[in-house]
């Protein structure tokens, strides 16, 4: 009953920072939407960064698992290099030219939750971790899709 409740309460704080996770790309979209000139540039960049950011920390999800040696993991290293692979999608997207970058980001965070859910429903991470995946990457793709107007 303790491990249950554990599992609840763990649950629990991984969506609620996870939601809170949400609020750059939420509100730094609507912030550029009003903003102009010098101040929306700042925006979209203030986003375009923390994107990036987040592709980093997902990438990291996977080498946390790894290194935590749970379940005697047989793939470990393919999923190390695979944990790299969206910070070096996002750091690339952001060498691209303006109108290629928030695109590009999208592309990578589609990818990154195609690769979290096939984990998920491989008993990698918890099934809610996959729905919690879906949830978020749909937010950040839509946020991000608004902000293709502006990163032109």
């Amino acid at each position: 009953m303790d491990a249950l409740s554990f599992d609840e309460r763990r649950a629990s704080v991984v969506r609620l920072l996870s939601y809170g996770g949400l609020i750059p790309f939420v509100g730094g979209t609507a912030l550029a939407w009003m903003a102009e000139g010098d101040g929306q540039a700042a925006l979209v960049r203030a986003v375009v960064v923390y994107a990036v950011s987040i592709l980093s920390f997902i990438g990291a999800i996977h080498w946390g698992r790894v290194l935590s040696g749970r379940d005697g993991e047989t793939s470990g290293p393919a999923w190390l290099v695979w944990g790299v692979t969206p910070s070096l999608l996002g750091w690339g997207a952001t060498l691209l030219p303006s109108g290629l970058t928030v695109p590009a980001l999208i592309l990578a965070f589609l990818l990154a939750w195609a690769v979290d859910r096939s984990a998920a429903a491989d008993g990698r991470y918890p099934r809610w971790f996959g729905t919690l995946r879906t949830r978020l990457t749909i937010v950040v793709c839509l946020t991000l899709a608004a902000l293709i107007p502006l990163a032109a």
